[in-house]
């Protein structure tokens, strides 16, 4: 898997991608195969709404595509050089929150979970659940003992619509909260050891995960909305 990308990126068209498609169709079975054994080993380890859905899906539903939607990346290569997966009911899907894997060279393979937001009111309510939460939130960051991800967009101050002094500012500045098990590609020899660090950081990550899970759960609310709840 990591010597197939490693030579995609090297050579990023679609003469090269067509001409080796063969070592493609190896390399991406390869990687359904992890992913089925990965989703065993999360489900192992996870809670029931996760686990119970992880059971009954097909790992190749889990997949993301190599080639690129050029719609949307009109200017990058049109492959992404990775072999990725997101362990949850459906790809796609909302709730329950997953599990992230990527295997990619250059030792920046990772597995781990967190909260994406692209929409504003989305977001905006993600981040009020935080505030409300953060006791709990560093708690769930604490046990498992990862830092949250350095991701692109993080805002230099804490958003409009929040006290600059919120316990939580720090956090409410990120726009995606994810903490991952990193991988260096001379540790990716055996599949075996992988499974039992997956297995591993499952257990550091689920406390954060079922945060999220709460987080996602709520309803998106306008910034006006409660405005005017309170009693004179």
């Amino acid at each position: 898997m990591l010597g197939y990308c490693a030579k995609l990126e090297q050579n990023n068209d679609r003469a090269w991608f067509h001409a080796n498609h063969d070592e493609y169709v190896q390399a991406r079975e390869d990687f359904i195969e992890l992913t089925d054994r990965m989703r065993f080993a999360v489900a192992e380890e996870t809670g029931p709404e996760l686990a119970e859905r992880l059971l009954f899906v097909d790992p190749k539903d889990l997949l993301f595509r190599i080639p690129r939607d050029m719609r949307v990346w009109k200017n990058a290569p049109p492959y992404n050089p990775s072999w990725r997966c997101y362990l949850a009911a459906d790809r796609k899907a909302v709730l329950p929150v997953g599990y992230f894997c990527m295997i990619a060279p250059g030792d920046r393979s990772h597995f781990g979970t967190g909260g994406w937001c692209s929409d504003r009111d989305f977001l905006r309510s993600v981040r009020q659940f935080i505030s409300d939460h953060v006791e709990e939130f560093e708690d769930a960051l604490e046990q498992g003992g990862y830092p949250l991800s350095e991701t692109e967009g993080k805002l230099k101050r804490v958003p409009l619509g929040f006290d600059p002094d919120d316990p939580a500012g720090e956090y409410l500045k990120y726009k995606e909260w994810y903490v991952s098990e990193r991988f260096a590609d001379a540790e990716l020899t055996d599949a075996d050891s992988f499974l039992d660090r997956v297995r591993q950081a499952v257990r550091r990550m689920e406390p954060l995960r079922r945060f999220f899970d709460r987080a996602f759960s709520q309803k998106p609310r306008k910034p006006w909305e409660g405005a005017w709840d309170e009693t004179p």
